[in-house]
C-alpha cells in the first residue's frame, strides 16, 4: 500500500532536480494509489505549479489556505486544489503564506487519501521542521559534482540518517555513487538521469520521462513503504 506514505524531497544544492523528483514521485504514487498530493514547501522555489505547467489551473494556492478547527476532509482538500495527472498540487504563490500548523493539518488529511510528497527548501525553517517531523522518508538529491557534494554535506548534517536516503543526479567516474554516499553518511538509493521532460515548454510531461527517472521514483516509494511497515504493524 502506498497510501499514507509521506515523503520529503530536498536538494543539496541549487539546480539538483529535487522538485522534478518530487513531482515524479507524486505522479508515480498516484498511479499506484489512484491519487496523490504534492505540497510545495519552498518559499523561494518559484511555485511548483510553474514547473508542472499548471500555474493557470483553477484551485487554491498557499495564500488561499484558510483552515479552521477540527479535521480537514481529504475529499474537500483534493477538490479545492489544482490537479495534475491525478496529483492534487498545493503550490507556493506567496512566500509569507507558508504556515507550519496548517501544513500539519493538510498532511494529516492528505495522508488519509494517498501518498503525500513535499518539495522542501534546502535550509532550515519552521515549515521545513514541521514537514520533516511528519515524513516517513526524506530524499536528498545531489549532483555528482565536487562542489555540489560539498554543499550537500552541510544540508545532510541537519537530517536524520535513519530516515534519509540519497539520490544522485548524473554520474562521474571520478566521484562514484558509493563515495558520495560515504562522504555524506547516507545510503544511496539510485542515480537520477538528466531528463529533458523537465524542460518542456508546457511544463513537466510524465509521459516523456526517461525510464531511469521512473525507476528511481519507484525505488523511493518502495523503500518508504518498507520503512513505515514495522511502525504500522506495531501500531495495529
Amino acid at each position: 500500500m502506498t497510501a499514507n506514505l509521506r515523503i520529503g524531497v530536498l536538494a543539496g544544492c541549487g539546480g539538483a532536480g529535487a522538485s522534478v523528483l518530487a513531482a515524479v514521485l507524486a505522479c508515480c504514487g498516484a498511479a499506484r494509489a489512484g491519487q496523490a498530493f504534492l505540497i510545495d514547501c519552498d518559499p523561494v522555489g518559484g511555485g511548483i505549479d510553474v514547473l508542472l505547467g499548471c500555474e493557470r489551473a483553477a484551485g487554491s494556492r498557499w495564500s488561499q489556505v484558510r483552515l479552521g478547527g477540527g479535521d480537514l476532509d481529504p475529499a474537500v482538500l483534493r477538490d479545492c486544489l489544482p490537479s495534475w495527472h491525478q496529483v492534487s498540487v498545493l503550490a507556493v504563490d506567496d512566500p509569507n503564506s507558508l504556515d507550519p500548523a496548517a501544513l500539519l493539518q493538510i498532511m494529516a488529511a492528505a495522508a488519509l487519501a494517498g501518498p503525500v510528497v513535499l518539495d522542501l527548501a534546502r535550509w532550515p525553517s519552521p515549515i521545513r521542521t514541521a514537514a520533516l517531523s511528519c515524513c516517513d522518508l526524506t530524499v536528498l538529491v545531489t549532483p555528482a559534482e565536487v562542489r555540489a557534494v560539498t554543499a550537500s554535506a552541510a544540508i545532510a548534517q541537519g537530517l536524520d540518517p535513519a530516515r534519509t536516503v540519497l539520490v544522485i543526479r548524473g554520474s562521474a567516474p571520478s566521484l562514484p555513487a558509493g563515495r558520495i554516499g560515504a562522504l555524506l553518511g547516507l545510503a544511496v538509493l539510485g542515480e537520477l538521469p538528466h531528463d529533458a521532460a523537465s524542460r518542456q515548454p508546457g511544463g513537466l510531461d510524465p509521459r516523456r520521462l526517461r525510464r531511469g527517472t521512473r525507476q528511481v521514483a519507484e525505488a523511493v516509494l518502495s523503500r518508504c513503504a518498507i520503512a513505515v511497515r514495522p511502525e504500522r504493524v506495531v501500531a495495529a
